[in-house]
């Protein structure tokens, strides 16, 4: 059986490729509304006050949401002659951004590259925006971030919080996705439809899913439902296996463990890159080292929640 831990940003590519792209990678904890208001504020006052052609780059963009804010925004300031630039590491997400129409006076583009490593020249922005994505690259992600900021630039970042909902709900997916992967449940699948032992393979196949339903306890999360779905999709396949073409059944089953590893990597990949406060300590430090003054960050709560969703991290350059 294969590796789960995977080394390819592939998990992402496949992810941004989708049609239309996602807004949020998880479900019940992601607060749109909460960031679409932070970021409104952030926006109106800093494309206000950064002259007549303000200049933005949005870190780690995936479909652009950030962007979209941002054309919203500079949409009320028609004198404004905007520019905006949506980097991602995925080529998918960039091309994605590249195509997003803009009012009049205001260019989008994309670009796809690393937040490690931006090909930009100091100073290059009036205005730097990452939401669940600077972190990704790490610590040397913020010391480009903060190197690009031109100077009276601002910066404001929402990070992924170490022990926050967001966190918790993608650990928790991790969990149950490891564990179907580890179960061998599409490959006893198959092992079902191709045959010549139905029976054994059967037999196997009832043991797996005894295994995989205490997974499904607890509280509601993303990869629970798709659990439960593929359960019941398995068992219909078997049990009609007859109706169906073997290659088909086959190749079915390789594509949904290919689907189901994609989607553990994303998640792993987002409880990897959350900071706790040693993280985001450090992160200010980069910022600073680079004349980016960040004040201590503020933790972002969802109305009616008890956990943090994610870090909002500050930052400006002295003209």
């Amino acid at each position: 059986m294969s590796s789960i831990k995977d080394s390819s940003p592939a998990h992402w590519e496949a992810y941004w490729n989708a049609a239309g792209g996602r807004r949020a990678a998880v479900s019940g904890d992601a607060p749109g509304d909460l960031f679409d208001e932070t970021w409104r504020r952030f926006l109106t006052a800093a494309l206000a006050e950064r002259g007549p052609a303000p200049s933005l780059l949005d870190l780690a963009c995936g479909a652009g949401v950030l962007l979209d804010r941002a054309l919203e925004t500079v949409a009320a300031f028609p004198d404004l002659q905007a520019r905006f630039i949506g980097l991602d590491y995925a080529v998918s997400a960039a091309a994605a951004v590249a195509r997003k129409p803009a009012p009049e006076r205001a260019s989008v583009a994309g670009v796809a590259a690393s937040a490690a490593a931006l090909p930009f020249e100091d100073g290059a922005f009036g205005i730097v925006v990452s939401q669940f994505g600077v972190e990704y690259a790490r610590m040397e992600a913020f010391s480009e971030a903060a190197r690009v900021l031109a100077p009276g630039g601002v910066m404001q970042l929402v990070i992924h919080y170490k022990g926050g909902g967001i966190d918790m709900e993608c650990s928790e997916n991790v969990r149950v996705l490891q564990g179907v992967l580890r179960s061998g449940l599409f490959e006893i699948a198959a092992e079902a439809v191709r045959g010549p032992d139905h029976d054994g393979a059967i037999a196997k196949l009832k043991s797996v899913f005894a295994e995989l339903r205490p997974l499904l306890d607890g509280d509601r999360v993303a990869a629970k439902e798709m659990l439960a779905r593929l359960l019941g999709d398995v068992s219909q396949l078997v049990s009609r296996r007859q109706a169906y073409d073997p290659r088909e059944a086959e190749g079915w089953c390789a594509a949904m463990r290919g689907e189901v590893a994609l989607y553990e990597g994303r998640m792993r990949a987002m409880t990897e890159s959350a900071l706790d406060s040693a993280g985001i300590e450090a992160a200010r430090e980069r910022l600073a080292a680079q004349g980016a003054t960040a004040p201590a960050p503020e933790a972002l709560t969802p109305k009616g929640k008890a956990l943090p969703a994610a870090w909002l991290l500050k930052a400006e350059r002295s003209s």
